[in-house]
Parts: structure tokens; C-alpha cells; sequence
């Protein structure tokens, strides 16, 4: 961001300012995360496989949608953000804050909400779930081969399937 979006603006592709593509940048991120969060906190206790494939399309939407708005690599950057962005909110605003009403209501001697500890226990398992594409987005800035091809955004998507193929 300090660069003048030089990461983020690819000019070949589109000529945004730098006001435009911050705005468009940071925005995403907390849209991503609200989305997310909101998706999560009112669909995913009654239904948790709709919620699932609402949260892979619209992650893998936005990843097409920053392949094509920004360049490769500020794309990836964007992904990487956005899901980090998620990972720590569902720590801070979910996991801890759970985590902290179970152990007071045990020390209290009240009966534990239960949809508290699924909720707690659904966001770290998706936690889990977008570890390896984090840490892929983190080595590929390494990598131009990856952030600079035609079509970057298929390899992260390539990427984060073989990762949830792969997780047991």
C-alpha cells in the first residue's frame, strides 16, 4: 500500500488509480471477512454443507476477481490478506471469546452453551483448511513463474483444492 499500489496495479490490465485500488483492496478484506462471518454465524449452525459451498464460491470468486482486477502477485497478495484476515478474526472474535465463556462457566458452576464450542470448533477446523493456501501465497510472491502467469488465479485455486484434498 506504501508503494503506490506498485504490487497491486498491473497497468496491462487495468489503469486504477492508486485511491481505486486501495479502496477496492481494502474494502474486499473486511467485505471478505463480514461476508464470511455473517455466512458462518447465522447459516452454518443449521446448515453447515450449504454454508460450505456458499464459503468456496465466493473465496474462489474473489480470487478470480483479484486475478483479474490487480496483477498476479498483488492478487495473490489480496487472497492472502483476505484469508488472514479471516483466520484471525475467527480467532479473535470467535475462538477466544468462546473459549473464555466455556472456562467462566465452568468455573461458575453453569451448565456450558454447547453451540459455543461447535461454533469455536468449526472456525479452527476452517482455520486448518486455509493454512496450506496461506502458506502457498507466502511462497509463491517467490516464485513469478506462479504470480505472473496469464492465469495465476487457477494455480491458487489448484492450490487450496489439492490443500482441502489432501487434509484428512
Amino acid at each position: 500500500y506504501l508503494n503506490n499500489t506498485a504490487y497491486l496495479v498491473d497497468p496491462t490490465l487495468h489503469d486504477l488509480s492508486r485511491g481505486v485500488a486501495l479502496t477496492l483492496s481494502i474494502s474486499a478484506v473486511f467485505v471478505g471477512w463480514l461476508l464470511y462471518d455473517v455466512l458462518w454465524r447465522y447459516l452454518g449452525a443449521k446448515a453447515p454443507g450449504v454454508a460450505t459451498v456458499l464459503t468456496v464460491l465466493m473465496l474462489f470468486g474473489a480470487i478470480f476477481a483479484f486475478g483479474l482486477l490487480f496483477s498476479g502477485r498483488g492478487a495473490y497478495m489480496q487472497v492472502g490478506v483476505m484469508i488472514g484476515t479471516i483466520m484471525t478474526g475467527n480467532v479473535w472474535m470467535v475462538i477466544v471469546p468462546s473459549q473464555r465463556e466455556l472456562v467462566n462457566a465452568t468455573n461458575e458452576g453453569r451448565e456450558q452453551d454447547a453451540t459455543l464450542s461447535i461454533r469455536a470448533k468449526q472456525r479452527s477446523i476452517h482455520n486448518n483448511y486455509l493454512t496450506f493456501p496461506l502458506l502457498f501465497i507466502m511462497v509463491s510472491n517467490h516464485f513469478p513463474a506462479v504470480t505472473g502467469a496469464k492465469a495465476s488465479w487457477a494455480a491458487l485455486l489448484g492450490a487450496m483444492t489439492t490443500g482441502a484434498l489432501v487434509r484428512p
